[in-house]
């Protein structure tokens, strides 16, 4: 069969499977969640980090929160490979790792007073052991955020109208949140306005040219220029309280991002009738070459967030758990939007597997797009070219963007925590803080070595989400559960992760070593009078790799001799009552 519906078909039945089978066994056996069982949405209610919301608002709040890139851009890398292995990484990951992370992110967190990483890592392998959790998310957290401004830049200069229709999305969800928040609309009412306001977003742009002077003003070179503008709008996502401006503008993203995954799937299965037909070859290459390197371990890190991701773990453990209503309520919110960012790992493929290999090269970044277009034209083209393709940049945008806003904010509160009190409180303001994890990615985002940096983050956001897993079968076996389920992929996971880590560095100090810097052709630090400035970035790529490969391996052995303290019957020494990590830590700052 020469068209993407039958693998659609498939993978389509294998999360089925996961979720309706494999997810209530798992969660009938290991967690035994209580309806009844006060949660700290409840319990520690403040309106601003702790507050119930239904389910149905919690699982777009969390689909949204933890949907971004990965599954788009992973797969694009993927590819180079061949879809099939592609395929079986986003099909087989998700069923037996994704979810699980996800949804026993949220219950370890609840059955721990809603405590996040930090401090629930403090009380299973003291102080050093939540240091270097710390100290190795702050290194992930600026290396997210490194890629996710360079490319949200990217696609506001590749894309006319998509700058401005982000900015009617974003002002739709303050709007939204303010009516249902502060004003007490009717959630109905307020979600048909926000469609309405999503619709006109994308139309207005589309079609008044005033709206495109900005772009055909400032050219094409200005990648630094949209990465400050992004850093404006991500600063104000981390300051304000998440009611006013994340939260109900996660929740207005949500439907053209959902919208564009049931399009595109709905396109591929039903390219049988359209015609459209793969161009991609099954599989192409085990070693592409030093970049992006061989398929093991780098297919596993390249499709960050479609199969796995650590950074699911933070959003799960540090805002969602604090919005549970009822214990029962995790697994669908938890494993069903991990499930459903599978899908978006999924479309992406699809999108992919009917372009060309040259369409889809290192460089081609825009590539979903054109693939989007490509899968929905047979059936949508009525719209006319220039709607679709603001609505698919749009999107690539708002997964992005309202992901990097909680990344954002993240980092002030992991800084808050590491800088505590003492000397260096003021490291940990909340302004200080933000401008400090803005300014660093920016710099990183001009460098123009985006696949290398992609490379890193995949393998530092996986290597999370195998740390976190070992944090779940710390607390399973503390409570004598079966930690089986999820000690073996913890540790498939670690052992790939600083695996690829490993391969970055040798890329980067083969860059520096041969002086051929790593560069994205068209960028600034690409050109020959630069040249000294892109191998500067490289070396310190090469000292930021070895970093996380240190802190990941410092994490890997406490976690572990944890776990095996735990299964011995061993508890951790009490926390001290005086330290704020005890007490809470940043997700109560």
């Amino acid at each position: 069969m020469d068209t993407p519906a039958l693998f659609v078909v498939l993978a389509l039945i294998a999360y089925g499977v996961a979720y309706f089978w494999y997810s209530r066994w798992y969660d009938r056996a290991v967690w035994a969640p209580d309806a009844g069982r006060t949660t700290p949405a409840h319990m520690l209610m403040d309106g601003v980090e702790y507050f119930p919301v239904s389910k149905y608002v919690l699982w777009g709040y969390q689909f949204k929160s933890v949907a971004a890139l990965g599954p788009i851009l992973g797969p694009f890398i993927a590819i180079q490979y061949g879809w099939l292995p592609a395929l079986a990484w986003i099909i087989i990951g998700n069923f037996f790792i994704g979810w699980l992370q996800d949804y026993s992110s949220i219950m370890v967190s609840l059955r721990n007073e809603g405590r996040s990483f930090g401090p629930i890592s403090y009380e299973f392998m003291g102080a050093r052991g939540r240091t270097t959790l710390l100290w190795f998310i702050i290194l992930y957290l600026l290396i997210i955020s490194a890629t996710f401004i360079f490319f949200i830049a990217t696609f506001f200069n590749i894309f006319p109208g998509v700058f401005w229709a982000t900015i009617g999305v974003l002002a739709t969800g303050v709007i939204a949140g303010r009516l249902l928040y502060r004003l007490r609309w009717n959630v109905g009412l307020v979600t048909l306005l926000a469609l309405v306001g999503v619709a006109l977003s994308i139309l207005i742009t589309t079609d008044v040219g005033v709206f495109h002077v900005a772009k055909n003003f400032l050219g094409g070179n200005t990648i630094l220029f949209w990465a400050i503008v992004t850093a404006v709008i991500l600063y104000l996502g981390s300051v304000l309280p998440l009611p006013s401006f994340i939260q109900p503008i996660n929740y207005v993203a949500f439907f053209p991002a959902f919208v564009a995954i049931v399009v595109i799937l709905v396109s591929a299965l039903i390219t049988p009738l359209t015609g459209v037909h793969l161009q991609q070859s099954a599989f192409k290459t085990f070693y592409p070459g030093l970049n992006p390197g061989p398929l093991w371990p780098i297919l596993f890190v390249a499709i960050a967030c479609g199969a796995i991701s650590g950074w699911h773990s933070l959003v799960s453990s540090s805002s969602t758990s604090k919005q549970v209503d009822i214990e029962t309520d995790a697994r669908p919110v938890g494993a069903g939007a991990m499930l459903t960012e599978g899908l978006l790992a999924l479309a992406s493929l699809a999108a992919y597997m009917v372009l060309s290999s040259k369409a889809t090269g290192l460089g081609s970044v825009g590539a979903w797009v054109t693939g989007a277009q490509v899968l929905t034209n047979p059936w949508l083209g009525f719209l006319g070219t220039a709607i679709l393709a603001t609505f698919f940049g749009l999107v690539l945008v708002v997964y992005a963007l309202t992901v990097q806003a909680l990344v954002t904010r993240f980092w002030r509160l992991v800084s808050a925590e590491l800088a505590g009190d003492g000397r260096y409180a003021v490291l940990g303001n909340k302004h200080v803080a933000t401008l400090i994890g803005l300014v660093i990615p920016v710099a990183f985002a001009i460098n123009g070595s985006w696949w290398n940096l992609w490379l890193y983050f995949g393998a530092s956001n996986q290597l999370l989400a195998g740390l976190a897993l070992m944090i779940v079968s710390i607390h399973l076996a503390k409570v004598r559960r079966d930690t089986r389920p999820s000690v073996i992929p913890a540790t498939f996971m670690i052992v790939t992760t600083l695996s690829a880590l490993v391969w970055e560095i040798i890329v980067f100090v083969n860059a520096v070593v041969t002086n051929k810097p790593l560069t994205q052709a068209g960028t600034t630090l690409a050109q020959p009078a630069w040249h000294a400035v892109a191998l500067t970035f490289n070396g310190i790529f090469v000292l930021f790799g070895a970093l996380l490969l240190y802190f990941g391996l410092r994490m890997t052995w406490s976690s572990y001799s944890a776990y095996f303290r735990m299964l011995r019957g061993v508890q951790p020494p009490a926390p001290q009552p005086s330290s704020s990590v005890a007490m809470g830590g940043a997700g109560r700052k």
